[in-house]
């Protein structure tokens, strides 16, 4: 039975004329894939999903309902921001149920507001879409 306190061998050292390791072969770099083919002007301006368009109706029948339960004229000289905006909290419960009945009406004031703020956003955002 060996001793408990016998020193252990030394560890057997690297010798300088062991060989390196195999380096791997050089992979050939991938072809740079080709850029993509920009899409004309009016498709990256106007080319939204059918998704889209419904969110944007969404938001057109929205700015809607505010539009015409303020009864909004700005060429008014009699206008007021604050009663238009008293109005517009007193009104809005009518709005809704009358929407409900004259679903086309709201769609088109919302979209007097919406299309054009949409446009100028498009135009504004274009040199960073694909």
């Amino acid at each position: 039975m060996p001793v408990a306190d016998t020193p252990l061998p030394p560890a057997p050292e690297a010798t300088p004329e062991a060989a390196p390791p195999a380096t791997p072969a050089p992979t050939p770099e991938p072809a740079p894939a080709p850029a993509p083919e920009k899409r004309p002007l009016l498709k990256r301006l106007f080319g939204i999903s059918v998704w889209g368009g419904f969110k944007l109706l969404g938001l057109c029948i929205l700015v809607g309902f505010f539009v015409m339960a303020a009864n909004f004229d700005p060429g008014n000289p009699d206008f007021n921001l604050a009663e238009a905006l008293r109005a517009i909290l007193r009104q809005s419960f009518a709005a809704l149920g009358w929407a409900v009945g004259n679903f086309w009406q709201p769609a088109l004031a919302g979209a007097l507001v919406v299309l054009p703020l949409w446009t100028i956003w498009r135009v504004v955002s274009l040199p960073w879409r694909k």
